[in-house]
């Protein structure tokens, strides 16, 4: 069977190429880790270790938590690690995380609010005969009255809204594996600790929701599976992505990123994109200065009343014709209806294939459709090139 994971599936839908270069091509990076992730690892061994204690009669105290959270940073900081936000530095996440640390101690202590079942677990669940799930839950508890609860820390620094986690794949998900171990469960609760807000989110499934789940889970992996091309998708997580230096979406700039000013100015890619953009912006403002002199032009051929204006060695012919304009593809249904009255609809009618290409490429249409329409296709690469503003670039 193959194992699937949340970050696994998550991490397709958010970047199939990132997926190719982590999952299948198995790419070691330069960039280990970012300092987000570096933080959200040690807070979770530090929660982990407070929770084991407890299995063992031991209630740490708060400055033993903020000891071993500072002397896991110590142990495991490396140059390595990647500050995206600017203007902050290690000092100011680490302080960050005595903050998450000890506003949790605060809030939840004594910590004697149900029974640890399991902490950073590492099981299965099959979704069917051909894929398992891992089911890495941060804290398992047993509560009162057959209820189980499924925590989860987060260190972000974002909160969602309550409906963001009401269709959370990841917890729900493990709820089947909980369902599936226990024999008493009555109701689970999906538990979201957001640390830098102090803040407890909860919500939880029906036994259809929970159903429904699995088979868009299976149907999420079947499309990886099937998977031939994994194109880029450009978010604002590619500030974080380890793997900018090697994307092609950001790979030339990783490389000029560092230069001097003189050898960013004089890199072949940079020459030739400000080249390009000079003259593009040249061929706009004669574009428009030409529209002006042509809108000039037939202003006064109709005020002289003539067609044909002499230069000194070209002569410019001005006509005019009556075009028709037609309802938009959308607000077509009363003129269809009346060229079917007319009889002339297998004479006007015509096959939209820029629409067909769209959903050729987006896979709208079966598989055995666009087998079948394989043959009257030609494929051809188009090269296109856009300017936008690069807010990344320093000079």
């Amino acid at each position: 069977m193959l194992t699937y994971s949340y970050s696994k599936v998550t991490c397709f839908e958010q970047c199939p190429l990132k997926f190719k270069f982590q999952y299948i091509d198995k790419i070691k990076t330069e960039i280990e880790q970012t300092i987000e992730a570096f933080l959200g690892g040690i807070v979770h061994e530090v929660l982990e270790k407070l929770y084991t204690d407890l299995k063992f009669q031991k209630v740490m105290k708060l400055n033993e938590i903020l000891d071993f959270y500072n002397d896991l940073w110590q142990k495991n900081w490396n140059d390595a690690i990647v500050i995206v936000k600017k203007g902050y530095d290690k000092e100011n996440y680490r302080k960050m995380g005595e903050k998450f640390l000890t506003n949790y101690y605060n809030h939840y202590k004594p910590f004697d609010k149900g029974k640890v079942l399991g902490l950073e677990t590492t099981e299965f669940i099959d979704l069917d005969d051909k894929y398992k799930f891992h089911v890495r839950i941060d804290r398992l508890n047993e509560a009162e009255n057959g209820a189980y609860e499924i925590h989860d820390y987060k260190t972000g620094g974002y909160l969602p809204e309550q409906a963001k986690f009401d269709e959370d794949r990841q917890l729900a998900l493990y709820s089947l594996w909980v369902l599936k171990k226990f024999g008493d469960v009555k109701r689970v609760k999906l538990i979201w600790h957001y640390l830098a807000f102090d803040k407890e989110i909860v919500s939880e499934r029906t036994q259809d929701q929970l159903m429904k789940l699995r088979r868009e889970t299976i149907k999420a992996i079947n499309k990886i599976e099937s998977a031939k091309d994994f194109p880029s998708v450009i978010t604002k997580l590619c500030d974080w992505c380890e793997f900018r230096p090697i994307c092609p979406h950001f790979k030339h700039l990783y490389r000029i990123e560092t230069l001097e000013p003189k050898e960013y100015l004089e890199d072949d890619g940079v020459k030739l994109v400000n080249d390009y953009a000079k003259i593009q912006g040249k061929i706009k403002e004669l574009s428009e200065e030409l529209e002006k002199i042509r809108q000039i032009l037939i202003d006064f051929a109709k005020k002289e009343d003539v067609d044909v204006i002499f230069g000194s060695d070209i002569k410019a012919s001005v006509s005019s014709y009556e075009s028709l304009k037609f309802p938009s593809k959308n607000e077509r249904a009363d003129l269809n209806e009346m060229i079917k009255k007319l009889g002339l609809w297998d004479e006007l009618a015509i096959v939209d294939t820029n629409e067909l290409a769209k959903k050729i490429k987006n896979k709208e249409l079966h598989e055995d459709f666009i087998k079948l329409l394989d043959k009257f296709i030609k494929k051809e690469k188009t090269n296109v090139i856009r300017l936008s503003k690069s807010i990344n670039n320093n000079y």
